[in-house]
């Protein structure tokens, strides 16, 4: 299924959604997060309005996410003058798969203004050549999104410490909404997986996403891109960032993220 045709069949029951998730969405033996992610906003944009623009969603990964039919549970936690705060559950059987909370604020006046720095990569999104899907080697969400790599090594290259950056879309055609972004910025591997010797998974375990910028309306051919580059790594742990540039150039979001990794 398409990522809008997955979003558009969310069935609402009050605050629960039920949605059914196909296996062209796996990652492994889980659903790939970017797509958890995004179905939970979904939801929990059913009870906050729009006026409020999404500034934060924090998404636990309690246990993989199957191909079926998911329960997703939510709640307002607090609505203030300018911020709404919400929750949601995503339920797969029995069990909680992963668990959100979602800040949503209208603008205020403020003294401070701080933008992040435009930056640039080494070559040109029509520079690279698309990185072909082979199915068995690549996660099945990958054949849903379009990457060209312009910086960094390639997973399971054993390189050393490298940043990432990759210029990605999706290849679902109709037009991006906010939950098309949120859904979009998870799809390149860690970079941490270019450092492994051999092939060996991943798995992320908490991911925050804090957007600055709210524009959305680009073609969906447009290519955006993600810069990434990993913090600290001890134990089998990663601790990395992101920045999500738009189709212009401009840094919209910043991401952090927290994975095991078993190579």
């Amino acid at each position: 299924m398409l990522f809008s045709e997955i979003l558009a069949s969310i069935r609402f029951d009050g605050s629960a959604g039920h949605v059914t998730v196909t296996e062209d969405w796996s990652q492994g033996r889980a659903t790939y997060g970017g797509l958890v992610t995004a179905i939970g906003n979904e939801v929990m944009r059913k009870l906050v309005p729009h006026d409020r623009l999404l500034r934060s969603l924090q998404t636990t990964f309690v246990g993989p996410a199957s191909a079926a039919t998911w329960r997703v549970n939510a709640q307002v936690l607090r609505v203030g003058k300018a911020v709404t705060l919400a929750r949601c559950d995503i339920v797969d059987g029995d069990q909680i798969a992963a668990t959100l909370v979602g800040v949503y604020g209208g603008p205020r006046n403020s003294a401070v203004e701080v933008r992040p720095a435009a930056t640039t990569a080494a070559r040109t999104v029509d520079e690279i050549n698309e990185v072909r899907f082979r199915p068995g080697l690549a996660p099945e969400f990958m054949q849903h999104f379009a990457v060209r790599w312009a910086e960094g090594a390639k997973p399971f290259s054993s390189s050393v410490r490298t940043p990432s950056k990759a210029y990605v879309r999706h290849r679902d055609t109709t037009p991006l909404t906010e939950s098309h972004v949120v859904g979009l910025i998870d799809c390149i591997p860690t970079p941490a997986m270019s450092m492994f010797k051999d092939r060996a998974p991943a798995s992320s375990l908490v991911w925050t996403l804090e957007i600055f910028e709210h524009r959305f309306d680009f073609a969906p051919e447009a290519w955006w891109r993600i810069d990434t580059d990993i913090d600290a790594a001890t134990s089998g742990y990663v601790n990395q960032t992101g920045v999500l540039n738009d189709p212009n150039g401009t840094p919209v979001a910043l991401t952090r993220q927290l994975f095991a990794v078993f190579g």
